[in-house]
């Protein structure tokens, strides 16, 4: 049996010392390494004991002082020594523990209690900081869980300030997807989890070509997790970054994919979603022209609209940065700016500090696009302008209208998905009766009216087995 030691002053002065050394909390300040080390209890164990059992309830997580310890996966063996730390799944997850762990030989190791780890987490940032990177190397790494669910874990595709990004695979469909983890900083704070968790549903409801497809949301390790369809592209800034900006053709194409995406979840509809955060960064791009609008995270619907300073500062509309009350038009500026970047490779406005940077962006006109891009089209530069209007009562807000002067500057056949005045039948044959015709009508109407076009639907039945569906 376990025996538990309650610290002496000796104890505490190595555990000082030798907790700075232990990898989650090397970079920690002497002031939370202090009361880290003031809540450990000192368990010894002799070789051959459980430490944790499979099955049971985590009711510390250890850090290993000396000895040696075996973590029992299903697929393999893990052998930990000094410095090593365990347990901490389980306390994160508050779910029983998956593997046991078993001493080889005697061993001495730090415990912390549930208690006292959920009160650190929630008292210190950058203890939470810390165990987001060990959470980091237990979701993907030689001596991971690499799963989570029904997902393997297969490598790390990129991480922001609110969360990081795993390729994983879908052992059941075959699939590969991508996995959004909140960051523990980040989920401690106030009404995080919830919104990251309204992300997913935000997106789920959403179908559209233009806009990332969300799977599921799941909630475990003590935060939030999305899986997504996995892309297959870049950022635009990752373009910006390894291959120059882009040419006028290109930004019309992109800006104006972007524009659909931006239209459809705006509409009342779907809840007149208003992104918020739209910028190089948020836009995904393939190698077929594809484009991809991602990370409705911090996005409000009009009816939930506050004056909530919240965004990229470089793409944020003055009404916003005046915390005055707004509207879709402020994804429309933000677009503007993404458009102004995609083709000289930085914002309208820079400066060094914050405050200064507010001050231009709502104080001083943005440069003159005409002057900065040689051979510009006519429609984008036109857009770019009345887009980064000071005013959103001035500003461009009619879709329609951005979608033409866009189409001005695109390729022919893209310039021909904006023209209206072409006439074009589709018959489709139903070759079963169990499709619900009322729902595909919707569904075309939905893409039809995204584009603006003008239409007669008719659906005639023919008998049980042929449906014919007009447009």
């Amino acid at each position: 049996m376990s025996t538990m030691l309650k610290q002496n002053k000796t104890d505490l002065e190595f555990a000082l010392t030798f907790l700075k050394g232990v990898g989650p909390f090397k970079l920690l300040d002497d002031k939370i390494i202090s009361d880290l080390a003031t809540r450990l209890n000192t368990l010894k164990f002799a070789a051959g004991e459980h430490v944790l059992k499979k099955g049971e309830s985590g009711q510390y997580m250890l850090i290993i002082k000396q000895g040696l310890v075996t973590v029992e996966l299903e697929d393999r063996d893990i052998e930990q020594g000094s410095g090593s730390v365990i347990g901490e799944i389980s306390l994160l997850s508050d779910k029983p523990c998956k593997a046991n762990v078993i001493t080889q030989i005697k061993t001495e190791a730090y415990a912390l209690y549930r208690e006292d780890f959920q009160a650190l987490m929630t008292k210190y940032n950058e203890l939470a900081m810390a165990m987001t990177e060990l959470m980091k190397s237990r979701m993907f790494g030689p001596e991971g869980i690499n799963r989570l669910g029904k997902y393997k874990i297969i490598d790390e595709l990129g991480e922001g300030g609110m969360s990081i990004v795993y390729n994983a695979l879908d052992t059941i469909l075959g699939r590969e997807v991508a996995i959004k983890m909140l960051r523990y900083e980040v989920a401690a704070k106030h009404n995080f989890k919830e919104r990251f968790r309204q992300e997913a549903i935000t997106i789920a409801n959403l179908r559209h070509s233009n806009i990332l497809q969300v799977m599921e949301a799941i909630e475990d390790y003590s935060t939030e997790f999305i899986v997504m369809e996995k892309l297959d592209g870049y950022d635009l800034k990752y373009f910006i970054k390894h291959q120059g900006v882009f040419s006028g053709e290109q930004t019309c194409d992109v800006i104006s994919q972007v524009a659909l995406a931006l239209e459809y979840a705006g509409n009342s509809r779907n809840g007149g979603i208003i992104h918020r955060d739209i910028k190089l960064a948020n836009i995904v791009l393939d190698d077929t022209g594809h484009v991809r609008l991602m990370d409705f995270g911090i996005a409000v619907t009009s009816g939930e609209v506050t004056d909530n300073y919240e965004g990229t500062l470089p793409y944020m509309a003055p009404e916003v940065l005046q915390n005055k009350p707004f509207d879709y038009r402020i994804d429309i500026y933000a677009l503007g700016v993404t458009a102004y970047a995609m083709l000289t490779g930085k914002t309208p406005f820079m400066a060094p500090t914050a405050d200064t940077l507010i001050a231009k962006q709502i104080n001083e006109p943005p440069p003159d696009i005409d002057g900065s891009i040689d051979d510009i089209p006519e429609g984008l530069a036109e857009f770019i302008k009345r887009a980064l209007l000071k005013d959103p009562e001035e500003r461009i807000s009619s879709w329609p209208e951005i979608q033409s002067l866009l189409a001005s500057g695109k390729d022919s056949s893209a310039a021909l998905l904006a023209n209206t005045d072409k006439d074009m039948a589709v018959v489709i044959k139903l070759k079963t009766s169990a499709i619900d015709t009322d729902l595909l009508v919707k569904e075309f109407q939905q893409v039809l009216d995204v584009h603006h076009a003008q239409y007669e639907i008719k659906t005639v039945t023919r008998n049980k087995a042929d449906l014919d569906f007009e447009i």
